[in-house]
């Protein structure tokens, strides 16, 4: 029996960062039983073939001509990700032809990689298996995959401070003593992306916004958070089709609010994934 590979809690910025893809070996190939997975390489040097993630979904389109074929948009604090599900993810299809968007989802997946003859590859995810989930097991997704990114970004930044300098830096990062599949990936990155400590400090601050952006502390003195005042101005006056955001404003502006303050709430919420926009102009809360 084939073990399945791991699924990475990552960031929708890591992922969407990554293009270049790695094959397996003739011997994987061999061991695996012809079973030949192929990778994704991320700018921190992880080799991704399925992940898991959790976020709110925002769109659902049928995009199939045939067939049912259908493309979502599921938003975590750094980004979104692209999932497509058809005949070959019978569950994942009927799910996204029936979900009422916007909703908590969590998704483990497959990730695919496609590369058109012009452009920048296009990275989606084929899910096998999608539920509806909520904002408590979003935020405790968004912390563990912020220690695990953390921890990826730590591990690349000290291998190239003990081997700056060094002419043949991947012998250096091989010969370092950490295990052989990470200092591999480190040395495709490298060669692939050239990330350097410019784009590990990036990720730093995505991660550090990506903590904040889920507000784990009350507010002070028992006082409710502005967030906590738009949020339920916004579901008072959302009729399902979304608020109007000058008509927000209106209202807010009634209720001695400043625009700043409601424009900074309504980022702040937009950020935790709590309300979208579903065009422009227009804010819609997640309940």
């Amino acid at each position: 029996m084939v073990e399945r590979e791991i699924a990475h809690r990552i960031f929708a910025k890591e992922l969407n960062d990554s293009s270049s893809t790695i094959h397996s070996t003739i011997d994987e190939a061999i061991n695996s039983d012809g079973h030949t997975p192929n990778y994704l390489l991320t700018p921190l040097g992880t080799m991704v073939n399925r992940v898991f993630i959790v976020g709110v979904i925002t769109e659902v389109d049928n995009v199939g001509n045939d067939a049912d074929t259908w493309k979502a948009r599921i938003v975590d604090p750094s980004g979104a990700f692209t999932i497509y599900a058809g005949q070959y993810q019978p569950q994942a299809a009927i799910f996204l032809s029936s979900v009422e968007t916007p909703a908590f989802v969590s998704v483990v997946g497959k990730v695919r990689v496609y590369k058109p003859d012009s452009g920048s590859p296009v990275i989606s995810v084929r899910p096998e298996e999608i539920h509806l989930a909520d904002d408590d097991m979003r935020n405790c997704w968004v912390i563990d995959t912020a220690e695990l990114t953390l921890d990826r970004v730590d591990a690349f930044s000290k291998m190239l401070s003990l081997c700056e300098g060094d002419p043949n830096s991947c012998n250096c990062i091989k010969n370092a003593g950490i295990p052989s599949n990470l200092s591999e990936g480190i040395c495709l990155a490298i060669e692939h992306y050239g990330t350097d400590v410019g784009y590990l400090n990036e990720l730093r601050s995505v991660v550090k916004k990506c903590i904040v952006s889920i507000d784990l502390v009350s507010s002070v003195d028992g006082e409710k958070d502005i967030d906590v005042v738009v949020m339920e101005l916004l579901e008072e006056l959302d009729d399902g089709k979304g608020v109007e955001y000058m008509s927000l404003l209106s209202v807010a502006k009634s209720r001695n609010m400043s625009e700043k303050a409601v424009d900074s709430a309504v980022r702040s919420l937009l950020s935790k994934g709590q309300c979208y926009e579903p065009k422009v102009g227009i804010i819609r809360p997640i309940s």
